[in-house]
């Protein structure tokens, strides 16, 4: 192996012949290859370990890392590298990513194309140190969003999303352009920020969501801050406004959305929402408290 940098915008390159590769799989996941298809494409070499319904894959993610594997692969959909993120994280194994699923959110940050074609990325063995977030107890690495951004996401139909990919979620957002917006506190860093009514809270360490939108176009995942945004759109006029922005590149001047960034984030709301952290749902809840690690993750990366 080469010598791992100071730096962590500098990628290190190690030798993937003598390393213990650890693939966790997802076999429902949308375009989830097969067992056979899987071992043709990895070789013998690798370990292989399937999810199911009821272990998602942090537990496999731990065994793998306690066992002693140098690189865990989260083979799926963004549920799957969510729960194989959350025992990686600060541990001296590395993430990879085959994306076989819908949004591939952390993938497509990280620069990582599609499918088997990820393989050569994770072959090449080149690597970065990212921050990771932790909200309400749980680890995330690109984006996490309360009201809009969660209903979208979970109210998405399964079949939808496997037929079509990303137009799915534009479907599901039709279907709550007009939803109430709820009170709303954000405390950054400590000191109050923001106070009114919100349609959608983001909080990200990575810059793009589903469709390749750039939410947060500066963001960096080794800056040691979190990037946030307050949406307070209501009704159909507001939103087009803000896509309108978003999907051109422009800033949020005349928008109905604010930004700001901190190494923490507390995020209250007068009733309980519904959330997601990268992709991946939650229950509703009216208090999200999220905080910064630094340098606690190192993934394989696309382009050097």
């Amino acid at each position: 192996m080469t010598d791992t940098i100071d730096a962590p915008v500098d990628p290190r390159r190690s030798d993937a012949d003598t390393e213990r590769l650890t693939i966790i799989h997802n076999p429902a996941a949308g375009r989830a290859p097969s067992e056979h298809e899987l071992r043709d494409a990895v070789g013998d070499a690798a370990t292989l370990v399937a999810t199911t319904e009821d272990h998602p894959g942090v537990g496999q993610a731990a065994d793998a890392v306690r066992n002693g594997a140098d690189v865990v692969v989260a083979c799926g959909g963004d549920g799957t590298v969510r729960a194989v993120l959350e025992s990686v994280v600060g541990s001296r194994a590395a993430l990879a990513v085959l994306p076989f699923g819908t949004g591939n959110l952390l993938a497509s940050n990280l620069g990582l194309p599609d499918g088997f074609e990820a393989l050569e990325h994770i072959r090449r063995g080149v690597r970065r140190r990212i921050d990771t977030v932790e909200v309400n107890g749980e680890s995330f690495a690109v984006m996490a969003g309360s009201g809009f951004d969660a209903e979208m996401m979970i109210d998405a139909p399964s079949a939808l999303k496997q037929r079509m990919g990303t137009p799915a979620y534009v479907v599901s957002a039709l279907r709550h352009l007009r939803d109430d917006r709820v009170s709303t506190t954000v405390e950054v860093d400590g000191a109050p920020w923001f106070h009114g009514p919100t349609a959608m809270v983001l909080v990200g360490n990575h810059g793009t969501i589903s469709g390749g939108v750039e939410v947060f176009p500066d963001a960096d995942p080794w800056d040691g801050r979190l990037d946030v945004m307050v949406v307070s759109a209501a009704g159909v006029r507001d939103w087009v406004r803000l896509a309108w922005r978003l999907l051109r590149g422009r800033g949020l001047s005349g928008a109905p959305a604010v930004r700001t960034s901190g190494a923490s984030v507390v995020v209250t709301t007068s009733t309980p929402r519904r959330w997601e952290l990268d992709g991946d749902e939650r229950p509703p809840t009216d208090r999200l408290e999220f905080v910064i690690d630094p340098d606690s993750l190192e993934v394989v990366v696309g382009d050097a």
